[in-house]
């Protein structure tokens, strides 16, 4: 009987020790995330970022929804193997803003983006020649949508 009640002991605690261990780290995915512009680079000169930095969030049903730093805007993406990705702005909201020629280069080079990567909580979008490079950083390691339930 002494046996039965330590194994019971010992799962209990095996139990309460496993919920308590830090998560494991896991790679980032592309979608599920809000990603903040940290850098725009266009043929070989940064470009100045404006007061609101621009916003990506890809789902997973290939839609895109942003910020432009005062507009909002939505659009479709695709992924093919390889790193390869298309993004195709469909509509965005038409505020006057302070930064209007920035909005306009940030949305026109959304279209030439060729591949993406993702390292170290930074997501790289580029557009083949190396003459533009985006550079976001995660806005929050949760994934939009899922909440903790421990």
């Amino acid at each position: 009987m002494k046996k039965f009640q330590w194994m019971i002991m010992a799962l209990l605690l095996a139990a309460v020790g496993c919920k308590n261990a830090p998560k494991e780290q896991t790679a980032v995915a592309l979608t599920g995330h809000e990603w903040e512009l940290k850098s725009m680079t266009k043929a070989d000169s940064v470009v100045k970022n404006p007061e609101q930095l621009p916003t990506l969030l890809f789902t997973d049903s290939t839609a895109v929804y942003g910020s432009a730093g005062c507009n909002r805007f939505f659009g479709t993406y695709g992924v093919e193997k390889g790193g390869k990705i298309t993004i195709k702005p469909g509509g965005a909201t038409m505020m006057y803003c302070p930064n209007m020629a920035f909005e306009d280069a940030y949305l026109k080079s959304l279209t030439e983006v060729k591949e993406y990567t993702i390292r170290e909580k930074e997501l790289k979008l580029m557009d083949g020649t190396g003459k533009l490079v985006l550079l976001y950083g995660l806005v929050d390691t949760t994934p939009v949508g899922v909440q903790d339930t421990l």
